[in-house]
C-alpha cells in the first residue's frame, strides 16, 4: 500500500510540474496550446538517449546502425539541462513561425498539425529514438550513487527530487508571474489590440511564455522517462493531455496554486474517490467507464458552478497594470495639446 501511495505522489508532483508550464502558455498568455505533450515526449526522448546507453544492435524489424540515437550516459543533472535547452530552443523555432501571424483556432490547429508531425516520425524512424519501441533501460538518477536502494526506499528519494524540482519551477513562476512580464502577458491577454497600442510587443512576450512553458515541459519528460525507465510513442497520448488541461480548467486558470490543486484532484481525488463504486463482475469494462463518468461529472460540475476555477486567478495587481500602462503613456489633455 505504501509502494502504491509514493508511486502515485511520484506522478502526481511531475503531473503538477507539467500543468504549471501548460498554464504558463494558457493561462498567462492565453494560447490554446494542443502541441504541450509532445515536448513533454521530447523532454522524455532526449533525455533517455543522454542518459541511456544505446540499444545494443539494429532493429529486429528494420535494420540500422542502432537502435536509436546517441547513448551518452550522461549524468542526470547535465543532461536535464541539455533536455531543457532542446524543449526551450523547439519552442521557440515553433513559436516564430506560428505565434508571429496565428492566433485562436489557427494556432490550437497549428499546434496540433505539429503534434501529429511529431508523433508520426518519432514513431516511424526507427533510427532517431527506436520506432514504436522507443527508448528503454534508462538508468534512474542518483541510484548508484546511493548504493541501488530497495525500490521503496528509492521511490522515496525520487518524490523528494521531484518535490524539489515543483517548488523551484513553482517560485521561479510565482515571481516571473508578479514581475513586469507577467503584468504584461496578463494584460495582453485580456486585450492584445490595447496592450499593443500602448507600446506592448505581443509577438515577443507571447514567444517568451512559450518558450518558458516548453522547458518547462522538457523537465517534465526528463522526470518521467527516468521514473519509468522507458519511453515510446505510445506514453503520450491524447488522454494525457486532457488530464493537464483538466487540471487547468478545476483549479484556476492563471493561477499556479490553483493549478496544481487541480492536478491534485484529477490525478488523486478522483481516481481514489472513485475505488467506493461498485464493480459488476458479469460485466468487467463497466467499473472503470464509471469512474471516468463520474470523473468528467466532477469536471462539468466544477465548471458549471465555478467557471474560474476552485482557485481563481488573483487580481489584486490590476492596479499595478492600469499604472504601468498609463506611466507609459502621456494624458490625453497633453496629447490634445501637443496637437493644438
Amino acid at each position: 500500500m505504501i509502494s502504491y501511495l509514493v508511486g502515485l505522489l511520484i506522478l502526481t508532483l511531475i503531473t503538477g510540474l507539467l500543468v504549471v508550464g501548460l498554464n504558463v502558455r494558457w493561462g498567462w498568455a492565453g494560447e490554446f496550446d494542443l502541441s504541450y505533450y509532445a515536448y513533454v515526449a521530447i523532454g522524455a526522448y532526449v533525455a533517455g538517449v543522454l542518459i541511456g546507453g544505446p540499444s545494443g544492435g539494429p532493429n529486429p524489424l528494420v535494420p540500422a546502425p542502432d537502435g536509436w540515437i546517441l547513448g551518452l550516459h550522461w549524468p542526470f543533472i547535465p543532461a536535464v539541462i541539455v533536455t531543457v535547452l532542446v524543449t526551450g530552443l523547439l519552442s521557440a523555432a515553433f513559436g516564430a513561425i506560428a505565434l508571429r501571424k496565428l492566433r485562436g483556432d489557427y494556432f490550437a490547429i497549428a499546434t496540433l498539425a505539429f503534434t501529429l508531425i511529431a508523433t508520426y516520425i518519432f514513431s516511424q524512424d526507427y533510427t532517431l529514438f527506436n520506432g514504436f519501441l522507443g527508448v528503454f533501460n534508462v538508468p534512474r538518477p542518483f541510484y548508484d550513487a546511493l548504493h541501488q536502494p530497495e525500490v521503496l526506499t528509492y521511490n522515496f528519494v525520487f518524490a523528494g527530487i521531484c518535490l524539489v524540482l515543483l517548488l523551484v519551477v513553482y517560485f521561479v513562476l510565482e515571481a516571473l508571474l508578479n514581475s513586469p512580464f507577467g503584468l504584461t502577458l496578463r494584460s495582453i491577454r485580456e486585450d492584445e489590440q490595447a496592450s499593443a497600442a500602448f507600446g506592448r510587443n505581443v509577438f515577443s512576450e507571447k514567444l517568451k511564455a512559450y518558450v518558458i512553458g516548453g522547458m518547462v515541459a522538457g523537465l517534465g519528460g526528463a522526470l518521467y522517462v527516468t521514473y519509468l525507465t522507458a519511453w515510446n510513442p505510445s506514453g503520450w497520448s491524447a488522454i494525457e493531455g486532457f488530464l493537464l488541461f483538466a487540471g487547468v480548467f478545476l483549479g484556476g486558470q492563471g493561477n499556479t496554486r490553483g493549478v496544481i490543486l487541480g492536478v491534485f484532484i484529477v490525478t488523486i481525488f478522483i481516481p481514489e474517490a472513485t475505488r467506493w463504486l461498485p464493480e459488476f463482475q458479469n460485466k468487467p469494462d463497466l467499473y472503470p467507464a464509471l469512474r471516468n463518468i463520474v470523473g468528467g461529472l466532477v469536471i462539468l460540475a466544477v465548471l458549471r458552478w465555478r467557471p474560474r476555477g476552485i482557485i481563481p486567478e488573483r487580481h489584486s495587481n490590476d492596479a499595478r497594470i492600469e499604472r504601468s500602462t498609463s506611466a507609459s503613456v502621456p494624458p490625453m489633455s497633453v496629447v490634445g495639446a501637443d496637437r493644438g
